[in-house]
């Protein structure tokens, strides 16, 4: 006949209880413990991927940052190449700079005539006759400033004389008059590109 388990032996009764809390761990360590460590494992493989990619991300940042900064400063340097070497001919603003510059030498500009454009691989040479006279280091002070005028200037063909003669129309030499001046002034300015060829539509 079958006892009880409280009448079988301690020994067995450990053995029993023993054995129970072993199935027990198990089970509780197969339903419950085995998925929370695998999800934490997964987890932290999630957390690592995203740290990566965060990282990832950060240098592509850091590298838009420092495009965008170097665009930037391309930009300006463009903005300061096209007030040095105009996209357009700007011959009126041109020839007021020249004739302001002259006049705050306290140099008189006699003769300012175009010539022929130039035309270059990548700009255009747009030349001036000019005829000066004044104050000899008054004519230095003009070429100064022109020289340092943010558009570029070139003077070529410079020769000196007595002030007389060489101009347009009747004006006076004054007395304090040394010298004259005949000379080329060119300035550029971007040669227009020529727009791509469009593909010609095939003959069927």
């Amino acid at each position: 006949m079958a006892k009880s388990f409280n009448d079988l032996p301690g020994a067995v009764q450990a053995v029993i209880l023993a054995g129970a809390a072993a199935i027990l761990a198990g089970v509780v360590f197969y339903l419950y413990v085995l998925p929370l460590s695998a999800q934490r494992t997964k987890l932290e493989v999630e957390v690592n991927r995203l740290h990566q990619e965060n990282l990832k991300n950060q240098a592509v940042e850091r590298e838009r940052t420092e495009l965008l900064n170097r665009i930037a400063q391309l930009e300006k340097q463009l903005d300061t190449l096209r007030s040095i070497v105009p996209d357009e001919q700007a011959t009126d603003q041109f020839v007021n700079m020249v004739h302001d510059t002259a006049v705050g030498a306290g140099i008189h500009l006699r003769n300012f005539v175009a010539g022929a454009l130039v035309q270059r691989d990548f700009y255009v040479e747009t030349p001036f006759n000019v005829r000066l006279d004044g104050v000899y280091y008054q004519l230095l002070a003009f070429f100064d400033r022109l020289a340092r005028e943010q558009r570029i200037v070139s003077v070529t063909n410079l020769s000196l004389g007595p002030p007389a003669g060489g101009g347009q129309g009747n004006y006076k030499i004054l007395p304090n008059e040394t010298v004259g001046a005949s000379c080329m002034i060119t300035t550029y300015y971007n040669k227009p590109q020529a727009p791509p060829a469009q593909a010609q539509p095939k003959k069927k």
